[in-house]
């Protein structure tokens, strides 16, 4: 990088630092700091999901498992998108009429506060865990691209930027600040793959010269195989619908069908998005093959290829990319200490002043335990392995309980839900730990375990039916709100051209899933099946949001 490079980088950094903290006198309540007034529109929730959801994470980590392993970890994204079409039809209506703020408020409702109090206090570690993944992807790429090597240089000055500027504004500086930072994302990524493309030769070129292998999205073995493609749909399923950072966007949407079109546009919106970061991975295995470290994959191609002046600007939206994430998840953890834990349990009565107050001191506090997992990283095998071992473990089990028994099983106790989630995410830490068992049967062992541990001790302990769970169980209806202002979403659609609009999801997740068998049998075209099916599947989901 040149000076005129660090001078663009530099004032990027100043500036969104800027714009988050001047949104601080918009905070006149708790709501605006966690969910924005609940006043997004379809366009900033789909916008603002996307951002949150591309990160350097992406641009790092997974095209470093494309440098190394392929194409086919593109299924992480791809099964992630899919999830987001249908949590948000089918499972997000749900939570945004009960006007929740975080996923344990919800097990509260439908259990009782132990449930809620549990999953409060694990969840801030995970959260905060997630938050290092994407700090140190963040350090590893500026390390690369900007010859400047601190490690804990680029920590501080990250960690420090985002967590000032979400602790001042809190939703509403995440929210605006990630419109801002998606634009710039998308400018540097759209410049970065014609770059990688042209210097292997487009993609005639790429064919020719790397292995064959490598192009295979479905295969029979390997590290990202067909087992791996279900495991991360699964995976992907749960993330839609509890991931907090994700959620605590949808449930600042206007109303119920707002949260329906932002989901839904933002899954299929970001599904060509994936070849961005996929693509310069794959592209980077030819022009620099045995790098020591598969992250530093697409920062060799833009420090080697990318003019000057130009480069600040990549590096600009890069970091965007980062900061949307951190400042979403930072949000999301303080949140969950506030919401969950102070005004729950430590004191009931505490006014909005003090509750604002303890949320920034929480940001403060998450912030520093995410600086202290970014140095616990390298000895995790990286950010993907890093990412995935601790969804495999932690957020199988919370969706089995949460979702499957908590939404759609009123039998289902407290004490069954508890069992279940520790049981599965004890039972997945030991294999995964002590016994090196790959992430694909953690994920199905942990919340396998799960499914059957909460249904039995449910069976074995007192049902307890409270006007609480009952509204959980009501809100699948449509809302009082929606009928006040006509716009209504039916979960199970009244009309014929809506009917056939689910009918027609339902096809494409058959095709999808039949082309993932084929390639267990590693069939020819198996890979064309998937996605075929992954496209008529958004074919249903975009055809759903425009019938009720």
């Amino acid at each position: 990088m040149t000076t005129i490079d660090y001078i663009i980088v530099l004032l990027f950094l100043v500036g969104i630092f800027w714009f988050g903290s001047s949104f601080y006198k918009w905070i006149k309540n708790p709501d605006d700091l966690y969910v924005a007034g609940r006043r997004l529109t379809p366009f900033i929730l789909a916008a603002t999901l996307t951002a949150t959801n591309i990160s350097l994470y992406s641009f790092v980590g997974v095209s470093g498992t494309a440098y190394k392993h392929g194409i086919s970890i593109i299924w992480q994204t791809w099964t992630g998108n899919m999830a987001l079409v249908l949590a948000g039809l089918f499972i997000l209506p749900i939570m945004r009429r009960l006007k929740v703020r975080t996923i344990p408020e919800l097990l509260e409702l439908r259990y009782n506060g132990i449930v809620r109090f549990l999953v409060s206090v694990l969840w801030v570690f995970r959260l905060a865990f997630w938050l290092g993944i994407v700090l140190y992807a963040g350090v590893s790429a500026a390390q690369q691209i900007t010859g400047i090597e601190s490690f804990t240089f680029w920590v501080f000055i990250f960690a420090i930027i985002v967590i000032i500027y979400t602790m001042a504004g809190g939703m509403w500086s995440i929210v605006f600040t990630d419109a801002v930072q998606f634009i710039l994302m998308m400018l540097a990524v759209l410049i970065i793959l014609p770059v990688s493309m042209n210097a292997v030769g487009w993609w005639p070129g790429l064919v020719e010269k790397i292995q064959p292998a490598h192009l295979d999205l479905i295969t029979q073995n390997g590290s990202y195989n067909w087992k791996f493609v279900i495991a991360i749909w699964f995976l992907g399923i749960q993330w839609a619908c509890l991931d907090q950072g994700l959620l605590q966007r949808t449930f600042s949407a206007r109303n119920t069908r707002v949260v329906v079109n932002g989901m839904v546009w933002s899954g299929i919106i970001t599904t060509p998005f994936a070849f961005l970061w996929v693509t310069p991975g794959l592209s980077a295995s030819i022009l620099y093959p045995g790098l020591d470290k598969p992250e530093f994959a697409v920062p060799m191609i833009i420090v080697q290829h990318i003019p000057m002046i130009i480069l600040g600007f990549i590096v600009c939206g890069l970091l965007a990319s980062q900061m949307s994430t951190l400042d979403s998840n930072l949000g999301s953890a303080a949140t969950l200490f506030s919401n969950d834990i102070y005004s729950r349990f430590l004191k009931r009565k505490a006014t909005p002043k003090e509750i604002i107050r303890v949320i920034r001191l929480a940001t403060i506090v998450t912030g520093i335990i995410m600086v202290a997992v970014t140095y616990l990283v390298p000895y995790l095998g990286g950010t993907v392995d890093a990412y995935l071992t601790i969804i495999s473990i932690m957020d199988m089990p919370l969706f089995v309980i949460a979702v499957v028994y908590g939404l759609f099983w009123k039998r289902a106790t407290w004490q069954g839900a508890v069992s279940g989630y520790l049981g599965g995410a004890i039972l997945g830490a030991i294999l995964r730990f002590a016994f090196q068992v790959d992430v694909s049967t953690v994920t199905f062992a942990s919340g396998g375990l799960a499914l059957i541990i909460c249904p039995l001790v449910s069976m074995m302990t007192k049902a307890k039916f409270s006007d609480s769970m009952e509204k959980v169980f009501q809100a699948k209806k449509i809302s009082s709100e929606e009928i006040e202002s006509g716009d209504i979403f039916h979960i199970i659609p009244e009309t014929i051209k809506g009917k056939m609009s689910i009918l027609i999801l339902i096809a494409g997740l058959i095709v999808f899933f039949t082309g993932v068998i084929m390639g267990s049998q590693d069939l020819q075209y198996s890979s064309h099946t998937a996605v075929a099916g992954m496209i008529i599947f958004f074919a249903g989901g975009f055809l759903r949001t425009r019938f009720s």
